[in-house]
């Protein structure tokens, strides 16, 4: 470090409308911070600044900070540090490495005529003793110690509604899945319960496992509470060991492994305070050769696990608008690139059951516009995403079921087609048709209304100029009033018109080794009709009673000459006088 008097600019910072500007940036600097500011020579030579100062308060106190500039200075902002010792951090506003929060997180706070002094001059103290304006937001304690382990590809799952307020100390039942990776050691688990010191049981795990944890091995930890634990801070081997205290090794593949959990009361939430969770692991990987006395050990090697929050209320947190698809089955027919997607949305939106049918393969050529890629070749569509949902999105359940609608059944002693259906629509609470085929719609419209079941068609023009996402209430318009609709004359009372391009044909192609022709279209074009799918089905399973009604939402992205973006309309579908669903 130079003194900033002494402090010749480097060609990078002197030449450059940037490095000038940081250059301003020490002159402002100086006129408060006078001769403690210091520069990083070496950082500079390479267009860095880096720099050391002591900063006066109004009240007298004299506050010592580091400061860095990024690359992006001006239109970002710096980074200041706190340099003293890490006991005298304040409370709230300060990272684990007295990185302090002089402005709200969201980038538009800075604007880049701001510069460092003024912000100092303006929010210093205000930082430091808790006062001022602040970001409606807490700042959990477990972040800090989540971020010691997130490179290692490893986690322990555990859930919010745990209420542990009252305990000291117990221990919790983990399953562990345990693996050697490139990276190291990887430690996937979940806490299956929790226990207090007298085996009395505090919490239990009712999220379904992610595949991640698959292992069948549970482990017996302990657990603790310390209220005053800080941010990690320090060197690495006393940070850990603040939290890494267990002494009870268990074996796992080919390692002794040993966690200790840490409970903390912290600010969860804009001054809501819980229970902040923080997991120590130390490893002794075994020497493959062993000696008589049997395996060798490697020393000890202390880390941080992260502990992610994976209960109902912590996934669906974020999109408290889709809590209607908890506890819904929903049925999807056809699995191609309107249904696959809008498969997959249901699911990563918290779906508890879908039943999928369709017959087709995923092959290289429709995987261009299909949710999965190349993993997935040569499998059928149905079971591939069953794969994928159950894998990826464990709260769904999916009963694939594998047919074409339409093929005659000559074996009696294969489940025929009505077999397959009732297969299909057991208990479902809405069904979805991605079939894009309309006799398949009219057949599930006839079915759905026998039922009383409410059905949602989806459909693109040949051209892919438009679409359109239909709801069908089972005591109003069907799929053939649909029809008929299109059908009236423009003007008309009850005309609803055809998407953009749904007549034109011309564009179809047949690739090599396809058997059928198909459209050109694009998957971020059928995306949109996708979503909207998805969208409506929320808002059907949301307010059921707002939907009496059926509804025609019509999308065209295409206006003849060029694309556009979508456009929508929507028109209320009741029954049709020459419609036999009156009857």
């Amino acid at each position: 470090m130079k003194p900033y008097t002494d402090f010749e600019p480097p060609p990078a910072l002197a030449v450059t409308p940037a490095g000038r500007r940081r250059l301003a940036e020490l002159q402002k600097l100086h006129s408060a911070a006078g001769e403690s500011l210091l520069v990083d020579e070496e950082a500079a030579a390479a267009g860095i600044l880096r720099i050391e100062f002591s900063w006066p308060l109004n009240d007298g106190r004299t506050i010592g900070l580091r400061a860095v500039y990024p690359d992006t200075f001006p239109r970002l902002r710096p980074h200041v540090f706190l340099t003293c010792d890490p006991s005298e951090y304040p409370e709230r506003h300060c990272g684990s490495e007295g990185a302090l929060c002089l402005l709200g997180r969201d980038t538009r706070y800075w604007q880049a005529n701001m510069s460092l002094a003024e912000l100092l001059d303006e929010n210093l103290a205000h930082v430091l003793d808790g006062t001022g304006a602040e970001d409606p937001q807490g700042e959990p304690i477990e972040y800090w110690w989540n971020s010691l382990g997130q490179a290692s590809g490893s986690f322990v799952l555990v859930d919010s509604r745990w209420k542990l307020s009252g305990y000291d100390e117990g221990t919790v039942d983990v399953l562990v899945n345990a693996s050697r990776t490139e990276i190291g050691r990887t430690i996937r688990a979940a806490i299956l319960s929790v226990r207090a010191g007298d085996g009395s049981l505090l919490g239990e795990r009712v999220a379904p496992l992610p595949a991640a944890v698959s292992s069948t091995a549970i482990r017996a930890f302990p657990w603790r509470r310390d209220d005053q634990l800080s941010l990690p801070t320090g060197s690495a081997e006393q940070t850990v060991g603040k939290v890494a205290y267990g002494k009870t090794y268990v074996t796992c593949d080919g390692a002794d492994i040993r966690l200790s959990f840490t409970i903390s009361r912290t600010e969860l939430q804009h001054n809501e305070h819980g229970d902040a969770w923080v997991c120590g692991m130390a490893v002794r990987e075994h020497i493959s050769h062993s000696s008589r006395r049997g395996p060798r050990r490697k020393d000890t090697v202390p880390s941080i696990v992260p502990v992610f929050r994976d209960g109902e209320i912590d996934i669906g947190y974020r999109v408290p608008s889709v809590a209607s698809l908890r506890g819904k089955r929903i049925a999807v027919v056809g699995l191609g690139a309107l249904g696959s997607p809008a498969a997959v949305e249901l699911a990563r939106n918290g779906c508890t059951s879908l039943h999928l049918m369709d017959d087709d393969v995923v092959e290289p050529g429709n995987t261009i516009r299909w949710e999965l890629g190349a993993s997935s070749w040569g499998t059928k569509k149905q079971d591939a995403l069953k794969r994928f949902i159950e894998r990826e999105f464990p709260w769904t359940s999916v009963l694939a079921v594998p047919h074409r609608i339409g093929l005659p059944n000559c074996d009696p002693h294969i489940p025929g087609e009505t077999d397959r259906l009732n297969e299909l629509l057991d208990s479902v609470d809405l069904v979805v048709d991605a079939s894009a085929a309309p006799g398949v719609t009219y057949l599930l419209g006839d079915i759905c209304r026998e039922r009383g079941l409410s059905l949602i068609s989806v459909f693109a023009s040949p051209n892919l100029h438009g679409g359109a996402v239909v709801f069908h209430h089972p005591e109003s318009g069907c799929p053939v009033c649909m029809a008929h609709a299109n059908e009236t004359p423009e003007g008309k009372s009850g005309h609803i018109p055809y998407p953009n391009g749904m007549n034109d044909e011309s564009t179809l192609v047949q690739p090599p080794g396809c058997s059928e022709l198909t459209f050109t279209g694009a998957s971020f074009d059928l995306k949109e009709l996708s979503l909207e799918t998805v969208r409506m089905a929320v808002d059907v399973l949301s307010s059921p009673d707002e939907w009496t009604v059926s509804e025609v939402r019509t999308v065209n992205l295409h206006n003849v000459k060029r694309r556009m973006p979508p456009s929508w309309r929507i028109d209320p579908l009741e029954r049709h006088p020459d419609c036999g669903c009156r009857s």
